[in-house]
């Protein structure tokens, strides 16, 4: 049995202290995705108790305080995530109520709303050290812009479904950038492979969670330093961490800084496309 339990302990001190810069927001999460994938280790014996527990503050769930008063927002976090049910934010990265003010949108697309939504967190609420983004694999709404840069008579099917249309539209800029990295790496032959298809999502769904961090930092240059920082990662739905691949082409945990140039989203992609995330689904 796994369980996972918010705790509130009224006889027990409770040290709600956010962290100070982004680099102490960053080890906070890393911590808490490190303890959820640990979480459902399958080397256990069978009918143990395995309990996760995450401690909560009675201010920030509303029980302290004059009665009927609401919490004060303080997120140490704001996130543009996808609207995936499989990607639960605070649930991924061990956090409780209050700690994350998350945007969550298919695909993980930075939208007028989504960025004005984001630069409310920066703004108004003082106690936000990182803004995040967060992809996923096997994410949806890539798939939906892959097949619809594959097969472009399937694109005129979306013609009547503007919504649906919109979000696609904002993923095929990764995409097309996935498709040249991916032949760069591996040759114009890599488009006959059966992993292709799967092979382009994950590159796309990398490049997309980098492309849309970068707009982040381009957005907010004159708000970020120590204290505010820009990170991203992809969260893997098979393993439970979030992370990126490193430059070993091995899965690195953590969330990290994006690209901001030109070369340093080549190299970058050269990276993605070496990995064995993409590897994996172009081997034979």
């Amino acid at each position: 049995m796994y369980e996972i339990v918010w705790q509130y302990d009224e006889t027990a001190p409770f040290a709600d202290d956010g962290p100070a810069d982004a680099a102490a927001a960053r080890h906070m999460l890393r911590q808490g995705n490190d303890a959820f994938a640990r979480f459902f280790d399958p080397h256990r014996a069978p009918g143990d108790l395995t309990r996760h527990i995450v401690r909560v503050s009675a201010q920030d769930v509303g029980i302290s305080g004059k009665p009927g008063e609401a919490p004060t927002q303080e997120p140490f976090a704001a996130f543009l995530s996808c609207a995936d049910a499989r990607v639960p934010v605070e649930l991924i990265f061990g956090q409780q109520a209050n700690d994350l003010f998350v945007v969550r949108v298919a695909g993980n697309v930075l939208g007028d709303e989504c960025l004005g939504s984001l630069n409310y967190a920066v703004e108004q609420l003082g106690t936000v050290r990182l803004l995040a983004v967060l992809g996923h694999t096997g994410c949806g709404a890539v798939s939906a812009a892959v097949d619809a840069y594959l097969t472009p008579t399937g694109y005129l099917g979306m013609a009547a479904n503007r919504p649906l249309q919109a979000i696609v539209n904002s993923l095929m800029a990764p995409t097309r950038g996935a498709a040249l990295v991916l032949t760069a790496a591996h040759g114009e032959s890599v488009k006959t492979l059966p992993g292709y298809r799967q092979a382009l999502i994950e590159t796309t769904v990398v490049l997309n969670a980098a492309l849309s961090a970068a707009t982040l930092v381009h957005n907010f240059h004159d708000a970020l330093g120590e204290r505010l920082q820009v990170s991203f990662g992809v969260y893997d739905l098979r393993h439970r961490t979030v992370g990126l691949p490193g430059a070993d082409g091995e899965w690195e945990v953590g969330l990290f800084q994006p690209p901001t140039s030109q070369e340093g989203f080549s190299a970058f992609g050269h990276r993605v496309a070496q990995s064995r995330l993409v590897r994996e689904w172009l081997a034979p």
